[in-house]
């Protein structure tokens, strides 16, 4: 059912029929708000916002074309359950997954779409597809992560910073959380920088940003791209940059 559905967004969105409908789970989080706020001016429709409560019976039933999760680590089990019910993709924006939250993901990619994303600022998954080249090209230079958010930010080091640690060591780097260096200060919109070094120059990777705007419409961005007819399977935030239409032959 869910990969029809989406298909038949592909559909009435080419044709320009309507907006792709949300459900955002954390609506009412930083993140979550921030997408209820920006999705209409992004071309979407926030048909089910679920906050940290009880779901209202007036939007329990609504149907919606993906599921945006901006909760906690404790509603990813909350937002995998409804996904799996209506059959619909799920983007995954939660920080610091613990292994049974990562396992409900999983077990979700043989059904649906499934795409999970530490950070969905477009800048951010830019930089992330240059890290691998850079560190071929400098093998010999010795490299440096660090990471600025704001103090109420409580994983340490962020999910971004995990994630460029990832980058890293898939191209063949020894390093590990232990070598980020993380700052929280104030309200930090959040800042990523990596130095690759040898004695004689130095190479700045740095991204910051500076609303927190691009984060929801980051999200909002991807989930669009979800919704065009993508199969069954396990997405991440680099695949959104190809802007080629998706494989034909989706179908029940």
């Amino acid at each position: 059912m869910g990969r029809t559905l989406t298909k038949n967004v592909r559909e009435s969105l080419d044709a320009g029929f309507r907006p792709v409908r949300l459900c955002v789970v954390g609506a009412d989080g930083r993140l979550g708000s921030s997408i209820v706020r920006h999705a209409a001016s992004q071309g979407c429709e926030v048909t089910r916002p679920i906050g940290r409560g009880e779901e209202p019976d007036a939007t329990r039933e609504r149907r919606f074309d993906v599921l945006v999760d901006a909760s906690t680590v404790d509603g990813v089990h909350r937002a995998c359950k409804i996904a799996e019910a209506h059959e619909m993709p799920i983007l995954e924006c939660v920080t610091g997954l613990d292994e049974a939250a990562k396992s409900a993901l999983k077990a979700l990619e043989s059904k649906i779409p499934v795409l999970i994303a530490s950070n969905t600022s477009l800048g951010i998954a830019t930089v992330r597809t240059l890290l691998g080249a850079m560190s071929n090209a400098l093998d010999d230079w010795s490299v440096s992560i660090s990471e600025t958010h704001h103090s109420g930010k409580v994983d340490r080091p962020s999910g971004t910073a995990r994630s460029i640690v990832s980058d890293l060591r898939a191209a063949g780097r020894a390093v590990d959380g232990s070598h980020v260096v993380s700052h929280r200060e104030g309200d930090a919109v959040g800042t990523h920088e990596i130095v690759f070094a040898n004695d004689d120059e130095r190479v700045v990777v740095r991204h910051e940003a500076l609303n927190r705007s691009v984060f929801a419409i980051g999200a909002i961005r991807a989930a669009k791209w979800l919704a065009v007819g993508r199969a069954a399977g396990r997405y991440v935030i680099a695949d959104t940059l190809d802007r080629s239409d998706p494989p034909a032959g989706v179908s029940d």
